[in-house]
């Protein structure tokens, strides 16, 4: 085990003892980060959902399909090539009825997740991240609000130093496949350009060269 691997253990282990006291009976366990700790790209959504608070793994359910999808799609490994985590560690659920519902991450949760994630995130030291969703985004980026049409496919700075790209949450296409596939098929193409994108920048693909011809050229 590399000394960064046993710092991440580390800080798994502290994380998992300290976020305990935020779950719930209907809550399983504390989900941390996995993937390739010397990746330079790392992936940043909001929350666990159901499937990974049963699994205690980040991206499992049907949005993590989606994702790993299309990292295939773009001849990528979620294993070898990425870094997967979230901004919160536990599931946020509501209770409607006898069923649990996922809400938003409240403000204590929130609070007591970033400690923890704020060192992830310097532990893995990527050169670049991945902010899938508005929440993720406004958590890493500092805003209280952010307008996904305004910065959606941007290159922003972060208080890490790391470069950050925002792209959509994959809940939120697969929501509008149900409601508007046409809608959800052009989210899907610029998803994919995200992906790749910061794929590129941070090292993992070359990017793609479009051939030109010189005005006047025979």
């Amino acid at each position: 085990m590399s000394e960064k691997q046993a710092a991440l253990e580390a800080l798994r282990r502290e994380t998992e003892a300290a976020l305990s006291t935020l779950l719930t009976p209907d809550q399983t366990q504390v989900v941390f980060g996995e993937g390739n700790p010397d990746a330079p790209l790392m992936l940043v959504g909001e929350a666990p959902g159901p499937q990974e608070d049963r699994e205690g793994r980040p991206f499992v359910g049907k949005s993590g399909q989606l994702l790993e999808r299309v990292l295939t799609e773009l001849g990528l490994d979620r294993s070898r090539d990425v870094w997967i985590s979230n901004v919160v560690k536990v599931w946020p659920t509501r209770r409607q009825g006898r069923s649990l519902r996922t809400r938003p991450p409240n403000a204590a949760e929130r609070q007591a997740s970033w400690p923890f994630f704020e060192r992830e995130v310097r532990l893995i030291r990527p050169k670049a991240l991945l902010l899938l969703g508005g929440t993720a985004a406004k958590a890493v980026l500092g805003r209280s609000a952010v307008r996904m049409r305004d910065i959606r496919g941007k290159w922003l700075e972060t208080p890490f130093g790391i470069p950050a790209l925002v792209t959509y949450h994959p809940s939120y296409i697969l929501r509008m496949q149900g409601m508007r596939p046409d809608e959800a098929e052009r989210l899907l193409a610029e998803f994919r350009a995200d992906v790749r994108a910061a794929a590129e920048r941070a090292g993992l693909l070359a990017p793609i060269h479009t051939e030109t011809t010189d005005a006047g050229a025979e």
